[in-house]
């Protein structure tokens, strides 16, 4: 198994999204705590989904349905 022709066939940009929408999701709690303080209990779950939606765009890309990118 040759790992430079596997690496080499990965999006730069599907790995970021996906990457990105795990941990949005993972810790959607102690960031939205930090950054808007007692306020940010209602913005958890939109928090959430739009890691989730970052995180299924980012492996959407990465199985090449959208060419390209």
């Amino acid at each position: 198994m040759n790992w430079d022709q596997i690496f080499s066939r990965l999006s730069v940009t599907g790995v970021s999204a996906l990457l990105c929408g795990v941990l949005l999701c993972l810790y959607a709690t102690k960031l939205v705590r930090f950054i808007f303080r007692e306020r940010g209990e209602r913005l958890v779950l939109p928090v959430r989904l739009a890691g989730l939606a970052l995180a299924v765009f980012g492996a959407v890309v990465l199985l090449d349905f959208i060419p390209g990118l």
